[in-house]
């Protein structure tokens, strides 16, 4: 059976989340009565910009979306890239859903650590991941969409294996973006966590000098699908790149992780891909990034 992705047209993150929830809820359902937590993995490069980050409309439509049949916990988890994880918490609304007793908020730099050797063609190296992520049930990896520095578009899959490696254990993160490793190293680290549900936020994404540092395009979308690899690779297409010059989805799909749009087969549910596309301005390096392969 092909995997589905939820395609939603959306003219507000949380109304566009909902949506694309929707039509993967049963499936999505029972996936969660089996487990008694859910960590939720958002994103915030800069906990100063707000275009940088998960946007929380985005997280609140996804909690309140489940809050009626599961009785779980919820641990919404970040280590800030840039800046405090808890300001972050506070300064993008968060703190408004950790009134409701299921849910805590989590700066995954107090996780415990499990220290994992990642192997990638010239060499290794030793990284901190936080616990909170390698060893839970259920993760859920919600962002906005985004270009990025190093590896073209970084979307769920990205969010939650580079947001695992404990900065302030391991030092910046920066230090595994540094040239074509970046691909090998994020296909490793997925060997020792990897999300079960995607949400991609494309209402507002972030083009140009992303991750942190690009501008606004309304691409007015948003994808929900317990294949991860296929919720980011039809993203990147909606963007306007090419799957084969993004190495690091290549690399985890030759893992066995999922499928890889327009490749495989895979179902779309809702809206027709080819309506919803919006080319992103590529980062200023992109033409660089597109030679992962050489």
């Amino acid at each position: 059976m092909p995997s589905q992705v939820s395609l939603a047209k959306s003219l507000s993150s949380y109304s566009g989340v909902q949506r694309a929830l929707k039509a993967i809820m049963p499936n999505l359902k029972e996936k969660l009565a089996k487990v008694d937590r859910i960590v939720v993995k958002v994103n915030f490069v800069s906990t100063y910009t707000e275009l940088s980050a998960t946007p929380f409309e985005a997280v609140k439509a996804f909690v309140y979306s489940i809050e009626k049949f599961h009785q779980g916990e919820i641990i919404i988890a970040e280590e800030a890239t840039l800046g405090n994880s808890d300001g972050g918490f506070n300064r993008f609304g968060f703190l408004e859903l950790a009134k409701n007793p299921q849910v805590k908020l989590l700066d995954s730099a107090k996780s415990l650590t499990e220290k994992v050797t990642i192997k990638y063609p010239n060499g290794k190296v030793i990284l901190p991941l936080a616990k909170i992520y390698t060893q839970s049930p259920f993760i859920v990896s919600i962002c906005r969409a985004k270009t990025h520095d190093a590896v073209v578009t970084t979307l769920a899959i990205k969010n939650l294996l580079m947001g695992a490696i404990q900065q302030k254990l391991f030092g910046n993160r920066g230090k595994v973006h540094q040239g074509k490793n970046i691909h090998w190293i994020l296909a490793e680290i997925a060997k020792h966590t990897f999300p079960n549900l995607a949400i991609i936020d494309g209402t507002i994404g972030m083009q140009g000098n992303g991750p942190c540092n690009g501008t606004p395009i309304n691409s007015g979308w948003a994808i929900a699908s317990l294949d991860p690899l296929a919720a980011d690779s039809l993203a990147s297409y909606l963007m306007g790149f090419k799957i084969e010059d993004i190495g690091y989805l290549n690399l985890i799909k030759k893992e066995g992780l999922g499928s890889l749009y327009p490749k495989d087969k895979i179902e779309i549910l809702g809206e027709n891909p080819k309506k919803l596309t919006t080319p992103y301005r590529p980062h200023d390096t992109f033409e660089n990034q597109r030679l992962w392969k050489k």
